[in-house]
């Protein structure tokens, strides 16, 4: 996979697991550019917050950082992310 960053909500694949991403950029913790990802299983180092510092927030175990070249594959959002509100009704 190429090093350009992903965008929030993209499911992905990355060594530890398939995981959702909660968080794309800089942290205090490294220089450079990270990828926040929620993990399906746990699977991962934290809890989304690393040195008490909070990026994106899930269950402790299911987060991890990794370098953007790390992703494997994309499968797009995940379902229950919408682009825009839903329109009203007219009836």
């Amino acid at each position: 996979m190429s090093d350009l960053p992903v965008a929030l909500s993209t499911i992905v694949e990355i060594p530890q697991g398939r995981g959702v991403v909660r968080f794309v950029g800089n942290t205090s913790f490294s220089t450079g550019l990270w990828i926040g990802i929620e993990l399906y299983d746990p699977n991962g180092k934290n809890d989304g917050s690393v040195n008490g510092v909070p990026y994106f927030s899930c269950k402790m175990n299911y987060g991890v950082f990794v370098r953007p070249g790390l992703i494997k594959a994309t499968y797009g959002l995940e379902p229950t992310v919408r682009s825009h509100p839903p329109l009203p009704s007219l009836y």
